[in-house]
């Protein structure tokens, strides 16, 4: 039975004998009141042990997210030093192909001046013999 204050303090211990309680009633009231302290410390203490068990469950919950935050953070710098990494190698990469580029373009322009030039003298030598002049190595 879950007493009140107001259940309490209303309670009325019939009276006997003139200005004396009932000793039977007084103390099976008593007994009721201990019975709801028994019971309400019960419940006071188990909820006190369920506080705890949330206190703790709570601080673990805070120290994996702090590991999850902190693991986290070491991916995104693992991940920004390697995209830092790739982008000074392609660039290094790049580099070399427009300096290999540039090199080719070069071969490109002596071989064409060079075949230009051989095709002069060719047809210089051809043009010579057609006109039945003597032909000289120049």
């Amino acid at each position: 039975m879950s007493l009140s204050r107001s259940k309490i303090e209303g309670y009325m211990l019939p009276v006997k004998k003139g200005k004396y309680y009932d000793k039977a009633q007084v103390d099976a009231f008593l007994q009721e009141i201990a019975n709801d302290a028994d019971d309400t410390l019960c419940e006071l203490s188990e909820k006190r042990d369920r506080i705890r068990e949330l206190e703790q469950r709570e601080e673990s919950v805070a120290q994996a997210l702090l590991m999850v935050k902190q693991l986290s953070e070491q991916i995104v710098q693992k991940a920004k030093t390697e995209a830092e990494k790739i982008i000074m190698e392609s660039t290094a990469r790049q580099m070399e192909i427009e300096q290999e580029v540039a090199r080719l373009e070069a071969l490109k322009v002596r071989y064409r001046s060079d075949l230009e030039s051989e095709i002069r003298k060719m047809m210089t030598n051809i043009l010579l013999e057609v006109s039945g002049q003597e032909v000289s190595d120049q």
